[in-house]
């Protein structure tokens, strides 16, 4: 009989939990940022409103994606008290081109990390009136997970509304600090 030895019981164990958590979670990027005009300054008062989205992916999709970032875009501004609700108030548009998204698939991700990544950029242009006063981009992805990423093709939209959000509320309430 050969001499086999066996791993310990702790190190299987560490390396079982391991496993579990890394195939029950998900991980990916987050990349956000706005530019403004540096002659510009935002009021503290402005509020936000959702203008035009569109689909800049040249993809079509089972999901209106675009009625889904809307909706994520003006629950996001309105959590964060920016957005537009009165006429005449102050505000800025926010024009939306969903630039990637891929719906991804949680059993892929579990099977092999990064093969049925969800991934979802947007590029924002935030006008005054007609005038280009910045932009606004935001990336999201979820490259690995298991049961516990399923549904993150939608919930995706509503992560990436809210780093946009929290930019502008950033930048509202102090237009001179840095990103």
């Amino acid at each position: 009989m050969k001499n086999c030895k066996q791993l310990p019981i702790k190190v299987i164990l560490i390396l079982t939990i391991s496993l579990s958590i890394l195939l029950s979670v998900g991980c990916g990027t987050v990349k956000h940022s706005i530019n403004l005009q540096e002659d510009y300054a935002i009021k503290t008062e402005t509020k936000i409103e959702v203008g035009e989205v569109t689909n800049g992916t040249g993809l079509t999709f089972d999901i209106d994606i675009e009625k889904l970032l809307a909706e994520a875009l003006e629950e996001s501004l309105r959590e964060e008290k920016l957005l537009s609700t009165i006429p005449r108030e102050p505000r800025l548009i926010l024009k939306s081109k969903i630039a990637e998204y891929k719906p991804g698939n949680a059993f892929k991700r579990w099977l092999v990390p990064g093969w049925g990544s969800t991934v979802l950029i947007i590029e924002c242009d935030l006008m005054d009136a007609n005038e280009l006063i910045g932009s606004v981009k935001a990336r999201r992805s979820v490259v690995i997970g298991g049961g516990y990423t399923i549904g993150d093709w939608k919930d995706i939209f509503w992560e990436v509304s809210k780093d946009v959000a929290k930019d502008l509320r950033k930048k509202i309430d102090c237009p001179k600090c840095s990103e």
